[in-house]
Parts: structure tokens; sequence; C-alpha cells
């Protein structure tokens, strides 16, 4: 029994030796493999990347073509609605139109008070039969009067 018992300790410790053995080369393999797995995952990862950047880029450029487009409609609608107006001032067998009004004013802020025309910002016009004439302000400071 002795003998079974030394034999069963021996075979054993050997069949414990054998699983460390192995397990050690398992462990040294899966070290050596671990960076092999991870550089096809890479490589793999940036061939499925390129694609899909390819497809979020083009996608992008979609956007940005239709938007274009929009705009573009949308502007040529609003230049194809405006209208074309033209304002006159009828009293008393008289015809003034405003337009003249506004260019006479825009020709003495050039001529008269030698200023740009970039220069001319804002400007309000209150014509007045009844002074014969029209009152202006040019960028909400200089006023004036013109003669109809």
């Amino acid at each position: 029994m002795v003998k079974k018992a030394t034999a069963k300790a021996a075979e054993t410790a050997e069949v414990k030796e054998a699983a460390k053995t192995v397990a050690e080369a398992t462990a040294e393999e899966k070290k050596e493999a671990a960076p092999a797995e991870k550089k096809p995952a890479k490589k793999t990862t940036a061939r499925k990347a390129a694609p899909a950047a390819a497809k979020t880029a083009k996608a992008v450029k979609e956007t940005v073509k239709e938007a274009v487009e929009k705009t573009a409609k949308t502007v040529k609608a609003a230049v194809k609605t405006e209208t074309n107006t033209e304002v006159y001032i009828q009293w008393w067998g008289k015809e003034v139109y405003a337009k003249d009004v506004v260019e006479s004013v825009k020709k003495i802020w050039t001529d008269e008070m030698g200023k740009k025309a970039e220069d001319l910002k804002d400007l309000k016009v209150y014509i007045k039969p009844e002074d014969n004439g029209a009152h202006y302000v040019i960028n909400g400071e200089i006023t004036g009067f013109v003669g109809l």
C-alpha cells in the first residue's frame, strides 16, 4: 500500500508538473499571439474606418450641396417676387416722381456737400405738397429741404 501511495504521489506530482509546464507554455503562446492578434485588428479597424470616413464625407458633401441648392432657389424666388414700384405724388395739377426727389437729395449729398455716395447710409424723405417741396434727413443728422 505504501508503494501504491508513493506511486500515486509521484504520478500526481508528475501530472501537476506537466500541467504547470502546459500552463506556462500556454501563457507564453498567448503573450506571443496577443501582439499578432492586435496588429491585424488595427489594420482591420483602419480598413473599416476608411470606407466609413469616405461615406461620412460624401454625406456631408451631399448635405452641403442640397443646402446651397435650396438657398439658390430661395434667392431666385425672392428676386422673381420683387415688384417694380414707382411712387408718384399728385396734387393741384402737379405730379412728382418720388425717385426723382431721392436722386436730387443724393446729388446734394455728393455734389454740394462733397461726400461719398458710400457714406450715405440712411435717407428719409418727407414730401410735403403744401410746402411745394420735400424735407430730408441724412444719416439721422443732416436735414434739408428740396423744392419741387
